[in-house]
């Protein structure tokens, strides 16, 4: 099924202390790297959330008000049936776990245990509607928003589900990723 893929990357990153979008990952930013993910998991479309000047990024609509602001504002551009969202902070991801949030034909939202982010949705005036509705409310939870569209709920792929939001998580993070290169290194005996 053809999808696209939002990134939420408008955050201020304030336990971060910089822009998490602009994070290293070799030689890739974190905002490169999932898109380049995106990519891997077969999105046709790719989005990005991103409350900074450029003619690419989506700015959010209704300022400050989290995830659920960049979704609205983003649902006008998504061309595809189906919308995948993924938040910027999770860099341990893989395309295969993105793909099994690929929602079936009678789903109207997938998401993996316990985690609302990342996510897949069916855009559509309706639920376009009740994110709105829900923002006017000055509710900003995506739980809220997972539990009136009844999602349906994956197992979770715990260690991708790793979200760095300050500098020591960050490097918990780049530890782990490099341990898994060094893993995954041929063995010349």
């Amino acid at each position: 099924m053809s999808f696209s893929a939002l990134i939420l990357a408008g955050g201020q990153s304030r336990r971060m202390g910089q822009d998490k979008a602009e994070l290293r990952l070799g030689k890739l930013s974190l905002l490169q790297h999932m898109q380049q993910l995106a990519q891997q998991a077969g999105a046709s479309q790719i989005l990005l959330s991103r409350n900074q000047p450029g003619t690419t990024y989506i700015q959010d609509l209704r300022p400050g008000q989290g995830p659920l602001a960049g979704i609205a504002a983003a649902l006008r551009y998504c061309t595809e049936p189906v919308l995948l969202v993924l938040p910027i902070d999770l860099p341990l991801l893989s395309a295969g776990s993105l793909q099994l949030l690929v929602p079936g034909d009678n789903e109207q939202a997938v998401c993996f245990r316990d985690w609302p982010l990342p996510l897949a949705l069916r855009p559509d005036p309706k639920l376009a509607h009740l994110i709105e509705q829900q923002l006017d409310a000055g509710e900003r939870s995506v739980k809220a928003l997972l539990a009136k569209l009844r999602c349906t709920v994956r197992p979770a792929p715990d260690a991708e589900l790793f979200n760095t939001n300050t500098p020591a998580e960050w490097q918990q993070c780049l530890s782990t990723l490099q341990q898994a290169a060094i893993l995954e290194e041929p063995r010349h005996d």
